[in-house]
């Protein structure tokens, strides 16, 4: 198996074996997703390792052509996502991953084929070189959930993200993660929830159907933080909290945890102590 497939799973599943997350599948719970667990994340997870390592061998018979390439592992992440519904009894676990996540995973594998160095801002233009033209899918048809909240909000999602070279992964969370302290427990939830109040997460927004969401989840994270993160009794308390609210209200951050997985695969790759 190759390493940049034995990160990208170490990364799925380091984020579901992380807890408590505000409306998501954790190993004690699953928040406001009653029809998943922590096993069937890991089944998904599992499911997704053919997907990785076609990317990566589509990168090896590819040419300079990168949105040749994208197109191609478009079709490679339909097939996944047909392959993670088998796993998973047709539960939608890791949809959003298998974009990200596949996108990020294929530049890495370019940049190691082609370049004797990189840093990530190359990881980033060969990411932005390949995706030039993706927001033409908001112009064509308006069928997925992405497309449709971009109808109604003007909100690009994870089609965004993509077009500019994922800075949300790469500018927000890897440096935080990247300098984050105490247990592997306290700094992936401390980054996810400082994630959270850096991105307009279309799940979130798909659950409430009303953009003020995102000024709220900003205010709570911001007391978290402010109560001294997942470090101390206080935050963890207040998370609890925030926790029982988000699964009161039915929410989720199913978006923002596609990102901590893109953070957590990069700092991987990277050789960062997690």
């Amino acid at each position: 198996m190759n390493s940049l497939t034995q990160n990208a799973l170490r990364a799925l599943l380091y984020e579901v074996a992380t807890l408590p997350k505000p409306g998501l599948v954790d190993p004690i719970g699953h928040s406001t997703h009653p029809d998943m667990d922590v096993y069937t994340f890991i089944d998904s997870s599992a499911s997704l390792i053919p997907y990785f390592e076609n990317c990566i061998a589509a990168v090896q018979t590819a040419d300079d052509d990168l949105l040749n390439l994208f197109e191609k592992i478009r079709v490679l992440g339909i097939e996944a996502e047909e392959r993670m519904f088998t796993a998973t009894n047709g539960i939608n676990t890791h949809k959003g991953a298998i974009f990200s996540l596949g996108i990020i995973l294929t530049a890495f594998a370019y940049a190691q084929k082609n370049y004797a160095n990189y840093t990530l801002n190359d990881i980033q233009a060969i990411i932005q070189q390949m995706t030039c033209n993706i927001l033409d899918d908001f112009h064509h048809h308006q069928d997925t959930a992405g497309e449709k909240q971009f109808a109604k909000y003007h909100l690009t999602g994870a089609r965004g993200e993509a077009y500019r070279g994922f800075p949300t992964v790469f500018k927000i969370g890897v440096p935080y993660l990247t300098q984050a302290n105490g247990t592997t427990q306290e700094k992936l939830i401390n980054t996810l929830l400082f994630l959270a109040a850096n991105v307009e997460d279309s799940n979130l927004l798909k659950r409430s159907d009303d953009p003020q969401i995102f000024e709220w989840v900003k205010s709570q994270i911001e007391i978290f933080f402010k109560r001294g993160g997942y470090h101390t009794n206080a935050g963890k308390q207040f998370l609890n909290r925030l926790n029982h609210e988000f699964t009161k209200q039915n929410l989720s951050l199913g978006g923002t945890a596609d990102m901590l997985i893109a953070t957590i695969f990069v700092c991987l790759v990277q050789g960062i102590q997690i």
